[in-house]
C-alpha cells in the first residue's frame, strides 16, 4: 500500500532571488507531496517594507503556471520580529497553524525565520504537529566568519533566528555551505532544457533564470571579479529534495550556538542539538527536480 502523501507548506521569500520559484514548481510536481499552500515571508533586507507583497505575487504566479490556481498563497510576516519574544502575526502564520490542527505539517522554509519562529511562540501546544526544514544560517564558526555577509535568511531577521534556535520546535537546518552550494547548474544548458519541457511553469523558470544570470554576469564583468563560469546555484530546491528523496542529504547532529542581538553566534554557549544537512548529492537532487518538473501540466488549466 502506498504511503499517504506528506502534507507540506512552503514558506518562501519568492523573488528575493530565483531559487524559491524553482522549489515551488519542483514541489508541485512531486506526486508524493501534498502541497497545502505557499506562504510568503518578507525579506526587507533585500526588498524593503514592500517585500512580502512582491513575493506573494510571484509565488501565486508560479503556482498558477504550474496548474494549481486556487492553491492558498497567503501573506506571511511583513517584517522582522521586534524582539525574540514577539511573534509577527499574519494570515500565513494562521494558515500554517490551522493546517496543523488537521494533522502533521512539514514546513519547508526557504526565507527568513520569522514565520517558523512564531510557530513555537504562538502555538506551543502544537509543536509535535510541526516539523520544519529551514534553509539558512551556518554549520560552524569558521563558515560564519567566511560567509556571514553572503547569507540572507538568518540575517534578515536576527530576532527570529535567535528565537528559533532557543525554541523546542522540531527543526532540521540546511545551511548553504558546504553541501547545498554544490547544487549548481550551467544556466544556458538549464534554460534550454526547461524550454524543451514545453510547459508554462518551466518556461517561466527559464525566463527568470536567463534574466537573473545575464544581469549577474554584467555585474561580475563590471566588478572584474572571478566568474564561476556560467554556474548558478539553485539553493532552495534542496529543501524539497530532502523530503522527496531523503537519501540525497546527509544529516549530522550539531549543537546550535546562542545568537546575540547583533546576529553573532557564540559556539561556546550551545542551546540545543539539531540535524544539519552537510552533505548533499547534487546530481540526485537535480535528477529528481527534472523528473518532477516533467510532471507539470502543459497548460495552466490541465489540473
Amino acid at each position: 500500500m502506498a504511503a499517504d502523501p506528506v502534507r507540506v507548506i512552503l514558506d518562501c521569500d519568492t523573488a528575493n532571488e530565483i531559487d524559491d520559484q524553482f522549489a515551488i514548481a519542483y514541489a508541485l510536481g512531486c506526486e508524493s507531496l501534498d502541497v497545502l499552500g505557499v506562504v510568503s515571508v518578507h525579506n526587507t533586507l533585500v526588498h524593503g517594507p514592500d517585500s512580502v507583497g512582491i513575493y506573494q505575487e510571484e509565488a501565486a504566479r508560479v503556482v498558477e503556471l504550474a496548474g494549481r490556481a486556487g492553491l492558498p498563497c497567503p501573506w506571511g510576516a511583513a517584517g522582522p520580529m521586534e524582539d525574540r519574544f514577539s511573534p509577527v502575526r499574519s494570515e500565513g502564520l494562521d494558515f500554517i497553524i490551522e493546517a496543523a490542527h488537521h494533522g502533521p505539517v512539514l514546513v519547508l522554509a526557504t526565507g527568513p525565520a520569522t514565520d517558523i519562529a512564531a510557530l513555537g511562540l504562538v502555538a506551543p501546544e502544537l509543536r509535535d504537529r510541526f516539523e520544519v526544514t529551514w534553509a539558512g544560517a551556518f554549520p560552524d564558526e569558521p563558515t560564519w566568519q567566511r560567509e556571514k555577509f553572503g547569507e540572507l535568511n538568518a540575517r534578515a531577521d536576527i530576532q527570529a533566528w535567535r528565537a528559533l534556535y532557543a525554541s523546542d520546535l522540531p527543526l532540521r537546518i540546511l545551511p548553504g555551505w558546504p553541501g547545498v552550494e554544490t547544487v549548481a547548474v550551467d544556466w544556458p544548458t538549464c534554460v534550454t532544457r526547461l524550454q524543451a519541457l514545453d510547459s508554462p511553469a518551466p518556461a517561466y523558470l527559464a525566463e527568470i533564470l536567463t534574466t537573473y544570470s545575464e544581469a549577474r554576469g554584467e555585474v561580475l564583468d563590471m566588478d572584474k571579479r572571478d566568474q564561476q563560469g556560467q554556474e548558478k546555484v539553485i539553493w532552495d530546491i534542496v529543501n524539497v529534495a530532502a523530503v522527496h528523496v531523503p537519501e540525497v542529504v546527509g544529516w549530522v547532529d550539531r549543537l546550535l550556538p546562542t545568537i546575540d542581538a547583533a546576529g553573532a553566534p557564540d559556539y561556546s554557549r550551545p542551546v540545543r542539538a539539531v540535524p544539519l544537512g552537510l552533505e548533499v548529492d547534487a546530481e540526485l537532487v537535480l535528477e529528481d527536480m527534472w523528473r518532477a518538473l516533467g510532471n507539470l501540466p502543459r497548460t495552466c488549466s490541465d489540473r
